[in-house]
């Protein structure tokens, strides 16, 4: 058996990544489950995906498993179960050096910044599997409210105040603490998205804006610059400009700028959708994955 070992069931993109990647795997005919504290079931997003007893699983685990994490803090305890360890790489915190020095560990990535920096910190050769978005946050011709901002304040809230305090006539929205459905509800909507959250790795909440068909303003990142493309889709600014550019993109003149980059958002979101991802991961199982077919 596969078990995906998740820490929590905590808002936070990594556990979603996790479901929707055992998803993937069950549709394409791998035996895979989620291993949680207390056997908790993240609700804050639709998964198809079992939920097994971490501790329990522990407890049982076979040579024959295969246990998958993307926490760097689960290493010191996974590693010492007996199958097969693989690593699910969603970041690149110097934490996950370690995990990278133990060549009896596999590495999966999600992104191409995740793939180049395996590669440079480590002799493993990683696979890059690739990351998607719920088909719910794709764009359907909702009509837009100009006026509408949306943004996380959990991480770079201050620069979200600085924009308030300088626009104060536009309508904000604050995402934070609500199920996935009312997120893309809200971005569907909304005009303009504030990707505040810095040193951020991907940026999975701006690429669900994109696809969504929002004008995402954002901080610049690590991994998300294979998407976010400044002028094109989005805009790419540091803290110090950030309230700037949204002034620049809230002007009347620039209805015509802000549409053709809206377009170019959704049309650069669709190399992520679901569908992508399993052609991706449908190879991959035909080649370096193929044992996992095998797992029962």
């Amino acid at each position: 058996m596969l078990y995906y070992f998740v820490p929590d069931t905590t808002i936070f993109g990594g556990i979603k990544v996790a479901y929707q990647f055992v998803d993937a795997l069950n549709a394409l005919g791998v035996m895979a489950v989620i291993a949680s504290p207390g056997g908790r079931t993240a609700d804050w997003f639709f998964s198809h995906a079992a939920v097994v007893d971490a501790e329990a699983v522990r407890d049982s685990f076979r040579p024959e498993d295969t246990a998958v994490f993307s926490l760097p803090h689960d290493y010191a305890a996974l590693r010492k179960l007996p199958g097969q360890l693989v690593f699910h790489c969603q970041g690149t915190d110097p934490l996950i050096d370690p995990i990278l020095a133990n060549s009896s560990v596999q590495v999966l990535t999600c992104w191409r910044q995740a793939t180049e920096y395996v590669q440079t910190h480590s002799v493993i050769n990683p696979i890059e599997v690739g990351i998607s978005i719920t088909s719910s946050f794709f764009y359907a011709g909702v009509p837009k409210f100009e006026n509408a901002v949306a943004y996380m304040p959990r991480r770079g809230g201050y620069l979200c105040d600085e924009v308030k305090r300088a626009y104060a006539s536009k309508r904000y929205i604050a995402i934070d603490n609500i199920c996935e459905a009312e997120v893309a509800r809200i971005m569907q909507y909304s005009s303009i998205y504030l990707a505040t959250a810095e040193h951020e790795w991907f940026g999975l909440p701006a690429l669900e804006a994109m696809a969504a068909g929002c004008l995402v303003v954002s901080l610049p990142v690590l991994g998300g610059m294979e998407y976010l493309d400044d002028g094109v889709n989005c805009r790419i600014v540091k803290s110090q400009d950030f309230v700037g550019a949204v002034g620049e993109l809230l002007q009347e003149q620039c209805a015509g700028l802000r549409f053709r980059m809206r377009q170019a958002a959704v049309a650069t979101a669709r190399r992520y959708t679901t569908g992508r991802m399993m052609q991706r991961l449908a190879l991959l199982l035909d080649g370096p994955l193929s044992s996992w077919r095998k797992i029962v």
